[in-house]
């Protein structure tokens, strides 16, 4: 393998892995695949505001802080990854046992199983890397599972 090979960013199947492997545990994963700087896009409910998480290292430590609250976590992909003019687009599904804490005022038992399903969409940047990510899941069937209020929605930002 030569240094331009290196350069190369990867295919669209491996940096899929690779993006979900840092939802896995692999963090190191990030420095790889993620740009410096990074925009994300994510629903209104129970998430936090997207301009808190700007960068690389933010966008990790939101992952670590959703892993923390479960064990045997598992991300897996459901169907794809599929691209489209620079965008990377995959179904994932997520199973992981409820630890406690997060959401407040969850009923159900530490331990309880709960799954979760969603869609990233990924745009790379010209280096092959992930600058903005899109997330559309079904977080309100985890608060269901668990027993826990609806969250609040974060408003949308003034126009």
């Amino acid at each position: 393998m030569n240094a331009r090979d290196t350069a190369r960013p990867p295919a669209a199947a491996d940096l899929w892995e690779q993006w979900l492997g840092i939802w896995n545990g692999h963090y190191d994963n990030a420095a790889r695949i993620v740009a410096d700087k990074v925009t994300l896009h994510l629903p209104r409910y129970g998430m936090p505001d997207p301009a808190g998480i700007p960068d690389r290292e933010r966008l990790v430590a939101w992952i670590d802080a959703f892993r923390s609250s479960y064990d045997r976590v598992r991300f897996r992909t459901v169907l794809g990854p599929f691209t489209d003019d620079g965008h990377l687009i995959g179904r994932w599904r997520f199973t992981g046992d409820w630890r406690s804490g997060r959401p407040e005022g969850a009923t159900a038992a530490p331990g309880t199983t709960v799954e979760q399903q969603g869609v990233d969409i990924l745009r790379l940047d010209a280096a092959g890397r992930i600058a903005e990510y899109w997330l559309s899941d079904d977080l309100l069937d985890v608060y269901v599972q668990l027993g826990a209020p609806l969250p609040a929605h974060r408003t949308a930002p003034a126009e």
